[in-house]
């Protein structure tokens, strides 16, 4: 039983991405422990003294701390493993980025409508249309259609 709550907490710890919740929980030690390979998301506030100390708890030295705070958010990504360091690019297009970022509440708000509005085959056109990128979604549509025939 304890076991399923730890688990739950450390779920959303890191479902939320924020390493002041997971560094002010009770259960820091045993994520840091276990996630020998982390990735680090760029911060504009890196650098700020109390942000910070919580990225040197996490084994970033100031100049790491420097680049996360001059990296670019939903492209760059730091990665921190036992076979060394790197700043890398994931380059995804404005169709994968409208899928793989949409993390906002609003974003979650929206899908939650789009889910409920309409059969899960038509998601992923609908979606692409509420992010106005409607030309991958008619994309979609073509395909869809094709197929069918």
């Amino acid at each position: 039983m304890a076991e399923d709550a730890a688990e739950e907490e450390c779920k959303r710890h890191l479902r939320h991405q924020s390493l002041a919740d997971i560094d002010g929980s009770t259960i820091a030690p045993a994520i840091i422990e276990s996630c020998p390979t982390r990735l680090f998301l760029p911060n504009e506030r890196a650098l700020e003294p109390q942000i910070a100390a919580i990225y040197r708890r996490f084994g970033l030295n100031d100049r790491l701390i420097e680049i996360l705070s001059r990296s670019t958010p939903k492209r760059d990504y730091y990665c921190q493993s036992r076979r060394g360091n790197r700043l890398f690019e994931l380059g995804l297009s404005e169709v994968a980025l409208a899928f793989t970022a949409a993390s906002s509440k609003s974003d979650q708000k929206a899908i939650g409508e789009i889910v409920a509005a309409r059969p899960r085959e038509g998601f992923a056109a609908a979606w692409l249309r509420r992010k106005g990128l409607d030309w991958a979604a008619d994309m979609i549509a073509t395909q869809h259609q094709e197929t069918a025939q």
